[in-house]
């Protein structure tokens, strides 16, 4: 039997995960607050999520880096080989052990909204997460979003200093896949896996680079390549590729969904 999945999938219109994002306003949200318990199982269904070029050093030891198959071609880390399975989540929704944790899903549920002047970035939250509070009681496992003079409390400014760096990151993602896609290196792949029960799949609708192509660049092409500091992330891209035995090793040990312990 032969299936297909595509680790580019998802929801049209909102980011992968948020389904009901609002701006964090004073008079909106004075007593509503976040839960401390920071667990992952909002990424139970995800075969991959965006990767920032920031964090290619640490998702080469895990991960194979893919690009979306779409207009702008962002860097995907593959979390998975058959859809709505993420091969690095724990049944308690934990992620496993001594595997980097994508900036992506450490961001959640937090996340930041554009506004007409380029210079003004709003922090909203999804509220439909597990560990939005709409109204923080006492004894509640959670931090305050709001100090009460209306100030942000550290919980709040730290997700805000996080999503920053993640936008100023999000920037150069964008400017190294258009890079890609300017010249011409970026290929529709697709990976072909057998597994031990003879099963076979299929997961397609992702790029990769093309090493034949890129070897075959002229001089002044990986020069402007070098310049902008890309080379090094399609050297990381390449050697990602070794990690597709990675998640075919992870898959072979994990426990059937639905399985009872």
């Amino acid at each position: 039997m032969t299936t297909a999945a595509s680790p580019t999938a998802a929801a049209a219109g909102l980011p992968l995960f948020y389904r009901t994002p609002v701006v964090l306003r004073f008079e909106d949200h004075r007593r509503a607050g976040l839960g401390r318990a920071q667990e992952f199982s909002f990424t139970r269904e995800a075969t991959a999520v965006p990767l920032m070029i920031g964090e290619f050093m640490p998702a080469l030891r895990h991960y194979p880096i893919v690009f979306a198959d779409a207009e702008r071609p962002v860097p995907l880390a593959v979390l998975g080989l058959k859809q709505g399975r993420n091969l690095f989540l724990e049944d308690d929704g934990s992620w496993r052990a001594g595997y980097y944790v994508p900036a992506y899903v450490r961001r959640y549920p937090f996340i930041i909204t554009e506004t007409p002047d380029p210079n003004t970035r709003l922090l909203s939250i999804d509220s439909a997460s597990e560990r939005f509070i709409e109204t923080l009681g006492e004894d509640a496992a959670g931090d305050l979003l709001f100090e009460s003079g209306g100030g942000p409390t550290q919980a709040t400014r730290a997700a805000m200093e996080f999503c920053q760096a993640m936008h100023e990151d999000h920037l150069r993602t964008v400017a190294f896949a258009d890079a890609l896609r300017g010249a011409n290196l970026l290929t529709s792949n697709r990976a072909e896996i057998t597994f031990p029960d003879g099963e076979r799949y299929t997961l397609d609708g992702f790029l990769t680079i093309d090493e034949k192509a890129y070897r075959a660049l002229a001089a002044d092409k990986l020069a402007e390549l070098h310049k902008a500091g890309w080379l090094d992330l399609v050297s990381l891209h390449l050697a990602s590729q070794r990690n597709w035995e990675v998640l075919l090793d992870l898959n072979a040990k994990a426990t059937p969904q639905g399985a009872k312990n």
